[in-house]
């Protein structure tokens, strides 16, 4: 009985994932206006759980039931640096800037509030590294793993991203 518990608050809290997953993406086209800019955007925001979810399976982790709940809470700091990202990116680019110095100006504006972001928050949660409970280690620790994957993601991959063919899409 305690497995199918397990299993069902497994597939529930995916469920949940997925939903917020979609939710995400259909705020980002209406702030964006543009499906292929929410794509990209999108696909900043999911790398911290691709890349740390994709490591567990790797060297053979199991995902937990608090393990999942960090995805969907990984997945709504992600969005909140990407989005600030983006601000900045855009009123760069409607300023006229070259498409280089909107992503200068944008790396410059957001780079040491996205950092101090992750720093506190990665400190608040380290606390609990050290707790006997399980659950609420394996949770602390991935907290932090995801909100660094997302300082990377918001700070490398999506600057690479908007530097690339794939920034057309934020142009007006």
């Amino acid at each position: 009985m305690i497995y199918k518990a397990q299993r069902q608050l497994l597939r529930d809290l995916a469920v949940s994932f997925l939903a917020a997953f979609a939710v995400i993406f259909l705020v980002m086209i209406a702030v964006l206006r543009s499906l292929p800019a929410a794509v990209v955007a999108m696909l900043a925001n999911l790398f911290p759980a691709v890349v740390v979810f994709g490591v567990m399976s790797w060297i053979r982790l199991p995902v937990q039931i608090g393990s999942v709940m960090t995805a969907s809470a990984a997945l709504g700091i992600a969005v909140d640096d990407t989005v600030h990202f983006l601000t900045w990116f855009r009123r760069g680019i409607q300023e006229e800037q070259e498409h280089g110095g909107a992503l200068q100006t944008a790396v410059q504006r957001c780079a040491g509030a996205m950092t101090h972001t992750t720093v506190i928050c990665s400190c608040g949660l380290i606390v609990f590294a050290a707790s006997s409970f399980v659950p609420i280690l394996h949770f602390a620790w991935l907290m932090v793993f995801l909100l660094l994957m997302a300082l990377v993601g918001d700070l490398i991959l999506l600057p690479s991203m908007l530097a690339g063919p794939l920034g057309r899409w934020f142009r007006k």
